[in-house]
């Protein structure tokens, strides 16, 4: 459910600041974001802005929470690894839309209302899958973890193919010292962020299934 747009002073209204702090953000990044840049951006003084959020923390929060919202809901008529799967890819597209305000989500366990949606239909999953009750919060918070990171390092440039530094440093490794690394320096050089992110996926999914599928861990 959308969060009611809420006005302040001058009718300053809540959820344009967010768009605005948002566009900033990515313009200038993290570090150059400041209340006081997007109050110039909206057109008021920083304590109109503080009004809504009460401080920077609370409207990167908000900021995030507009990230959630942005999501479409999971088909619960899917397979449970359809729909984890589903998601996962949405925060892939929403990482390498928004690099900057995506890292805000690595520091909260939920954004909001329209986070604790998603976190819901995770959390069907994981009962789908087997999962036990005591598990699911420690499980959902590592396939948040998991989902997001490698969504970030896409973003980031993580998981793009190797560049010509960073073969050439490979390349100069010693055979005898670094025989893995260096026979698979060609494979580097042809990284597919898509392939990387996939299998990645995969394998957290299967994960995921064999805890769903060993009882002896369950207490409950």
């Amino acid at each position: 459910m959308k969060d009611k747009p809420a006005q302040g002073p001058r009718g300053l209204d809540k959820d344009a600041i967010v768009a605005a702090a948002l566009t900033l953000l990515e313009d200038v990044g993290e570090a150059a974001f400041s209340v006081r840049k997007l109050a110039q951006t909206v057109g008021c003084d920083p304590m109109s802005v503080l009004y809504h959020f009460k401080s920077k923390e609370g409207l990167s929060r908000a900021i995030a929470n507009a990230l959630s919202r942005s999501l479409t809901p999971v088909d619960d008529s899917l397979p449970w690894r359809d729909r984890l799967r589903d998601l996962a890819r949405q925060y892939r597209a929403l990482a390498c839309r928004y690099p900057a305000a995506f890292a805000l989500l690595q520091r909260h366990v939920s954004t909001g209302p329209a986070d604790l949606a998603h976190i819901e239909a995770v959390h069907r999953a994981l009962a789908d899958a087997g999962v036990p009750h005591s598990a699911r919060a420690g499980v959902c918070v590592g396939w948040y973890a998991s989902v997001i990171g490698l969504a970030a390092a896409e973003a980031g440039g993580l998981t793009r193919p190797a560049n010509d530094v960073e073969l050439a440093e490979i390349d100069a490794l010693s055979d005898a010292e670094h025989p893995l690394v260096k026979s698979a320096a060609p494979l580097y050089a042809q990284l597919d962020p898509a392939v990387v992110h996939d299998t990645m996926l995969d394998v957290l999914l299967d994960g995921i299934e064999r805890r769903g599928q060993d009882t002896s861990k369950d207490t409950k």
